[in-house]
């Protein structure tokens, strides 16, 4: 609770930059993490109604606790249309703020909608080059597995219908990892047949900023380097494999 606080906290001054870099206020979209809910923004929501009086936000609070572990397509579809709502009752933009894998899910809405009018998204300690950790949650949630292993659960159709397996990214074992997952890869084209490429790119680069917050202390995402996109490299986003055709 503590790292989602101070990331809060961070968020605000990165937000309150842009807010200063743009005429007037913008809608804010809230996205949670995994096992969570919309209530874990209220802290942030209390120190923006302090520091941006008159400013505006939307926290999407589903796919709340447990039912984060709903696979991210459906995910994907269903915060994707709340969010598509939004920005047509906002037709000035929007700016998003989602933590965790909320960020991940954030992108992935970003990428496929393509009537979007995200203006800047902030990706706040997420999984975007995805997972590969034995992290608390990982290790409460399947207690007989540690990450040598898991592959072997998250790499079959019946691990793709947890979350996380749909972004467990094993660096050991790729050619399942481009078999089995069916959401990561597709969006960071790394499947064999990706068909899509060109319109996720198009759709993305349509951000005007794209703010990624994470480090090496936060506990949470393994490897940390995951926040910054790419195959757990920090390397310029359009030239890496994510967006390359």
């Amino acid at each position: 609770m503590a790292a989602v606080l101070n990331g809060a906290v961070l968020a605000v001054l990165c937000f309150a930059t842009l807010l200063g870099a743009s005429h007037g206020y913008k809608h804010l979209i809230l996205m949670h993490g995994m096992l969570s809910s919309g209530a874990e923004f209220n802290t942030f929501v209390k120190r923006l109604q302090e520091t941006h009086p008159g400013s505006t936000w939307t926290v999407i609070d589903i796919f709340n606790n447990s039912k984060s572990l709903t696979p991210m397509w459906l995910q994907t579809f269903v915060v994707g249309q709340k969010m598509q709502a939004i920005m047509d009752q906002h037709p000035e933009g929007v700016h998003l703020l989602c933590y965790s894998q909320g960020g991940l899910l954030c992108r992935s809405i970003i990428q496929t909608l393509p009537r979007h009018n995200v203006l800047n998204f902030i990706s706040l300690s997420s999984p975007q080059a995805g997972q590969y950790g034995d992290t608390d949650y990982l290790r409460f949630l399947f207690p007989t597995y540690v990450k040598e292993n898991i592959y072997k659960f998250f790499y079959t159709w019946k691990g793709q219908l947890v979350s996380v397996g749909n972004y467990w990214y094993d660096p050991f074992h790729q050619s399942l990892y481009r078999k089995y997952s069916l959401f990561l890869a597709e969006l960071n084209n790394q499947t064999i047949n990706c068909t899509q490429s060109d319109e996720y790119r198009q759709n993305f680069i349509r951000l005007k900023n794209l703010i990624l917050i994470g480090g090496p202390d936060d506990g949470v995402i393994t490897p940390w380097q995951s926040r910054y996109v790419v195959c757990f490299y920090i390397i310029d986003l359009i030239e890496s494999d994510v967006f390359v055709l």
